[in-house]
């Protein structure tokens, strides 16, 4: 009998006690160890690559609207932040059949056609919020998908890599400072001049639709800076001539790590056309552009069954694309090697792999055996968790019974009925 799993600090007369133990072999540090041992052994087996053969999950249930408006673009440095709310939680794999449950073998996961790995895109999320707050020519035609066909639409770079979306200020900062060596008035009220018209031109480009032409704006102003120095060019002292050379120098370089960048980063830019919405806010696409792919990173197409989304053939230029809750993903099918590094992390860190389910397609999967030892680590639903784990008062002897029978044992949950004290 655990005496340990009941707390009366604080309790009101007439409500049930607290429960909070929080273990899942309700029999103390003996049952917990050995709960523990069989886990280990579970971990012995191992795949073909050395890793183990079955992995733990943990379904993860998102809140809506927690994200919608979240997502913000610095003019400064052109990276796009997520100020993610604690409740909403982290997940790595995206179930489209919507099940509870997931086997646990590797060798069914990496069968599995509905399990795909999301891969944010940011810069779209931003376009798809800022379309969602503040739309422009919302509900033409009777569009419900609208602001979505709006952000994929956006000709932009999906891949991170480093590019020309930031601020010629990052570097103007450096230069205005550094034009103190050149002892030379002129030269130092001309680039305090030129960092600070980049400045506001970062900052009001910082849109949707003008933030591709930040630097095209600046430029002329930036160019001009870089004719002056060689009209005013100083001779008098040693000092004046290696400080001019040095933001010569400076300049040059923030001409072509930024500016020049755009042209070898161009190739990787793309749109894409919704092309059908197969449910769920999940949509089938075609890109236009970033032809790179294929000759720079051999991108090839990705498996996914032409039937799930209604196609006589899948390309390497369709891409599954998701709306989560305010979040622009890409929906790549799990592979392998995808398999092979959780089957890693598992090992490593003990933690079990999240994911979150959108009943978008019937489960056509058949249902596997599993071992008493595997349906032991599966998740208890909400009213039997909140029962174990002390989330809610339970405080009839009809509550206790209800949540044994969802929980699906008929003694494990005897202990509390027969040891909780209820009040009158």
């Amino acid at each position: 009998m655990v005496k340990d799993a009941w707390s009366q600090e604080g309790r009101d007369p007439g409500v049930a006690r607290e429960l909070k133990y929080y273990s899942r072999s309700y029999g103390g540090p003996e049952e917990e160890a050995e709960e523990e041992a069989n886990e280990q052994k579970q971990r012995q087996v191992l795949h073909d690559d050395g890793w183990p053969l079955k992995l733990k999950f943990e379904k993860k249930n998102l809140v809506s609207g927690l994200l919608m408006g979240k997502c913000r673009r610095s003019p400064m440095t052109g990276e796009i932040t997520m100020e993610k709310p604690p409740a909403f939680p982290n997940f790595q794999v995206v179930d489209l059949a919507g099940r509870e449950t997931l086997p646990r073998s590797r060798h069914i996961l990496e069968e599995d056609k509905y399990l795909f790995k999301p891969i944010p895109l940011m810069y779209r999320t931003w376009l798809y919020q800022r379309h969602f707050v503040k739309p422009e020519g919302f509900g033409r035609g009777r569009d419900m998908d609208y602001t979505v066909r709006q952000a994929l639409g956006a000709f932009c770079l999906d891949i991170p890599m480093w590019d020309g979306r930031w601020s010629p200020l990052m570097m103007y900062a450096l230069i205005m400072f550094t034009s103190a060596l050149t002892c030379s008035s002129l030269i130092i009220s001309t680039a305090c001049g030129a960092g600070l018209v980049s400045c506001a031109i970062s900052v009001s480009c910082n849109t949707p639709k003008a933030y591709r032409y930040d630097r095209w704006l600046s430029l002329p102003f930036r160019l001009a800076f870089l004719a002056y120095i060689f009209v005013v060019f100083p001779t008098e002292s040693l000092l004046e001539i290696l400080g001019t050379v040095l933001v010569l120098l400076l300049v040059l370089f923030e001409l072509w790590a930024g500016d020049m960048s755009f042209f070898s980063t161009y190739r990787f830019h793309c749109s894409y056309t919704l092309l059908k919405c197969i449910g769920g806010r999940v949509y089938v696409c075609q890109r236009e552009g970033a032809e790179g792919l294929q000759t720079v990173f051999g991108r090839k197409a990705d498996r996914v069954e032409p039937n799930m989304v209604k196609m006589a053939k899948w390309t390497v230029l369709n891409h599954l694309i998701a709306e989560i809750e305010g979040m622009m993903v890409e929906l790549r099918p799990m592979t392998p090697e995808d398999w092979s590094a959780a089957a890693q992390d598992y090992d490593t860190n003990f933690a079990p792999v999240t994911y979150i389910g959108l009943p978008i397609f019937e489960d056509e999967v058949s249902e596997q055996e599993e071992d008493l030892e595997d349906l032991q680590d599966h998740i208890p639903d909400k009213m039997a968790r909140g029962a174990v784990r002390g989330t809610q008062f339970l405080e009839t002897l009809q509550h206790f019974r209800q949540a044994r029978e969802i929980y699906g044992g008929n003694q494990q949950l005897d202990w509390m009925i027969e040891d909780v004290d209820f009040g009158d």
